[in-house]
């Protein structure tokens, strides 16, 4: 069933539909909590995924993967102390103009990459600084202004990589495993454990251990955007409304969003113009620059009871946007692409609420770039559209309707028709955990081999707790 089939039952049951938006908006939210919270209660079978970690050496050329000879250097721009580019052609700076003195060979390897963001960059003195964000694949942002002289070559530095985020529908991982030199499971420790064993991330070579680390959730944009109708021709419905909200990403996160703005578009008008969205350059006393933290706009048709999706993302300078398209095709950045295009509606970008950003660490750090594998649980995506369904087997969808039809009677001062319907979602609950819970979380117990001979059962397991009766 979708989202307009379980609303459907749930008015049909109470015998009441109102044709409101705030009050249908109401039952939907009903529905995602307790969709939410049971997705969240246990691993459930159809609710694991497994994914690839890839885990990666230090970039050094200070005595690291990088060698004198490479000639590789950085510099920092001297008016904006928080960006950094890498040379691009022989003896030039990118985008920064000026040359050193001889024609150095170029590392091909240097190329910055997404997968850098919230890492670690060290300069010469050891000075560390966490990175922003990647423009591109000699440009990236730091999160506070260069130490040292931004007038010379910066000859040895650090790109250390001391945490690795999990994806972001992970809730839990179930198992790391190292399938490429066939070690199987890795042990995975907490923090405590860690400062127990004191597993010192300056040593190097096969990881041997998963660290937990840090959960992160940003703080979420401060102003709210405000929309209006705009004279662009556009592809957008006249007539219908449509919201938008954002959030700030960073450090390879996103945060959670903004306040929504609805609009309805006026007669004729085929454009919105958004404003009054937060300006996330850094500043230093009355300059702004820019820090590379990119802004994600999001739209949803109200009308057609549409999904969240994502339109386009704003540099840091960028306090405004023009949508005129409905299918968005135009580039920009986003995430692990420098540049990202949607191509077909498959790569459009829904919503996903993010949670808290879980981290690891490895022990030993890694001497090479190795993929390992993780298996975990994963969180849906919230239901949106009213063609949106539940990822649970088709049999157990009723159990929405039962759990929101408990919650509306019990607001309705109804206790016994609640009680009613309880009853019944604790009943379809405890089937979808007998047949769906995984293998790991069932509790069985095996017969008893400290009966006399005769009672000695090879069998399946019991799910007698009372040890082999005899029989």
């Amino acid at each position: 069933m979708n989202v307009n089939e379980i609303r459907q039952r749930i008015f049909d049951q109470m015998d009441y539909s109102p044709d409101l938006q705030i009050y249908r908006d109401s039952v939907v939210r009903r529905m995602n909590d307790h969709y939410q919270r049971i997705s969240d209660e246990a691993h459930w079978l159809f609710l694991q995924k497994e994914s690839t970690l890839q885990l990666r050496k230090k970039v050094s050329n200070d005595g690291g993967t990088l060698s004198a000879t490479d000639n590789v250097y950085l510099r920092v721009d001297t008016a904006n102390k928080r960006r950094v580019v890498a040379i691009t052609t022989a003896g030039v700076y990118g985008a920064l103009g000026g040359t050193i003195g001889s024609s150095p060979s170029i590392y091909s390897s240097l190329a910055f990459t997404k997968e850098m963001e919230g890492q670690t960059l060290l300069d010469e003195d050891s000075n560390e600084y966490t990175i922003v964000s990647v423009i591109s694949a000699n440009e990236l942002y730091i999160d506070q202004t260069w130490q040292q002289s931004t007038a010379t070559d910066i000859m040895n530095f650090t790109i250390r990589f001391d945490r690795y985020r999990l994806p972001d529908d992970c809730i839990e991982v179930l198992g790391f495993v190292d399938r490429a030199e066939d070690r199987g499971r890795l042990l995975f420790v907490d923090r405590r454990r860690e400062e127990n064993a004191y597993l010192d991330r300056d040593s190097s070579g096969d990881v041997v251990t998963v660290v937990e680390d840090e959960s992160i959730i940003d703080q979420s944009p401060t102003n709210t955007p405000v929309a209006a109708d705009d004279a662009t021709s556009g592809t957008l419905v006249a007539g219908n409304m449509y919201e938008y909200r954002y959030t700030i990403f960073r450090e390879g996160r996103e945060s959670p969003p903004s306040l929504p703005v609805e609009h309805t578009l006026g007669s004729g008008v085929t454009s919105v113009a958004l404003s009054n969205i937060d300006d996330t350059q850094w500043f230093s006393l009355t300059n702004l620059y820019d820090s590379g933290i990119l802004k994600y706009i999001y739209r949803r048709d109200v009308t057609n009871e549409g999904r969240w999706i994502l339109i386009t993302t704003l540099a840091s300078g960028t306090t405004t946007y023009t949508d005129s398209t409905l299918t968005p095709t135009a580039a920009f950045q986003y995430q692990q692409n420098s540049t990202f295009q949607f191509s077909n509606q498959k790569d459009i970008k829904k919503w996903l609420a993010p949670g808290p950003v879980q981290y690891v660490r490895m022990w030993h750090t890694p001497d090479q770039d190795i993929k390992i594998h993780i298996r975990y649980h994963w969180r849906p995506a919230t239901l949106q559209s009213d063609s949106d369904a539940p990822v649970w087997p088709r049999q157990y969808h009723h159990l929405l309707v039962y759990l929101t039809l408990e919650d509306m009677f019990m607001q309705m001062q109804e206790p016994q028709q609640a009680q009613i319907f309880r009853a019944r979602g604790e009943q379809l609950l405890g089937a979808m955990r007998r047949r769906y819970l995984a293998r790991d979380d069932t509790r069985k117990r095996f017969q008893r081999w400290d009966r006399p001979r005769r009672y000695r059962i090879i069998g399946p397991v019991t799910t007698s707790f009372g040890g082999a009766d005899p029989t």
